[in-house]
Parts: structure tokens; C-alpha cells; sequence
């Protein structure tokens, strides 16, 4: 009897703790949609999607929006190692503010004016960089 109370006790601390895990990396995967990150991502790809034959976009998109939420299960997890459930629940507060509304909608702007930033800084760190290959 002791050793089936045991066995009880240990099967749902693990199921607690798997629900626990669950949530936390549901409102991971929350955050990271509303921080902006999921946005980042989408304005990296543009340039991707832009070199994609024309007729064959609709559905390279559909494929690639597809596989998007396996990368964020995996950023999530990356995440959970580096933050609490309380600290990402804080973070989702933070993105329910005014602010954060604020940064959700002119990330994505930013992604492209510092991707271009990033490609003329890099044209011009071609030309350093020829001048000390010769």
C-alpha cells in the first residue's frame, strides 16, 4: 500500500510539473510573438521570399509559415533556460502596455532600416577589407 501511495504521489508531481512546463513555454512562445522577435524573423525572410520565383511564393510562404512554430518551440526552449515563468509572465505585462504595444508595432520597421544599416556597413567593410588583402 505504502509503495502504491508513492507511486501515486511521483506520477502527478510529474504530471504537475509537465503542465507546469506546458504553460511556461505556451506564454514563452506567447512572448515571443508580441515582443516583436516573431517579427524580426518575418522581415530577415523578406529578402528570402523576394528571390522565389513568382508563381511559386503562395505556397514557399504557406510552407515556410509552417515551420515557423517548431523554431519558436525551439527559441522558446532556448529561453525557458535563461528565464523564470515569473519573468516571462512580467515580460507579456510589459508587452500589454502602452510601450510595449508601441515596440510590437515598429519592430518590424526597425528589423528592415537596421537590416540595411547592416548591408551599407558592409559594403563599406568590403572596402577596409580590400585594402588591407592587397
Amino acid at each position: 500500500m505504502k509503495k502504491l501511495f508513492i507511486a501515486t504521489v511521483v506520477l502527478l508531481s510529474v504530471q504537475f510539473a509537465s503542465a507546469q512546463s506546458a504553460d511556461f513555454k505556451k506564454d514563452v512562445v506567447s512572448y515571443i510573438k508580441m515582443s516583436g522577435s516573431a517579427a524580426q524573423v518575418t522581415a530577415v525572410l523578406e529578402p528570402i521570399i523576394e528571390q522565389i520565383p513568382e508563381d511559386k511564393r503562395a505556397d514557399f510562404k504557406k510552407d515556410l509559415d509552417s515551420s515557423l512554430p517548431s523554431l519558436y518551440e525551439k527559441i522558446a526552449d532556448v529561453m525557458m533556460k535563461h528565464y523564470t515563468h515569473d519573468d516571462i509572465k512580467k515580460m507579456i505585462e510589459f508587452y500589454n502596455s502602452p510601450v510595449g504595444k508601441k515596440i510590437q508595432e515598429v519592430t518590424p520597421k526597425i528589423t528592415k532600416d537596421q537590416m540595411k544599416a547592416g548591408q551599407e556597413w558592409g559594403m563599406e567593410l568590403q572596402g577596409i577589407l580590400m585594402k588591407y588583402m592587397q
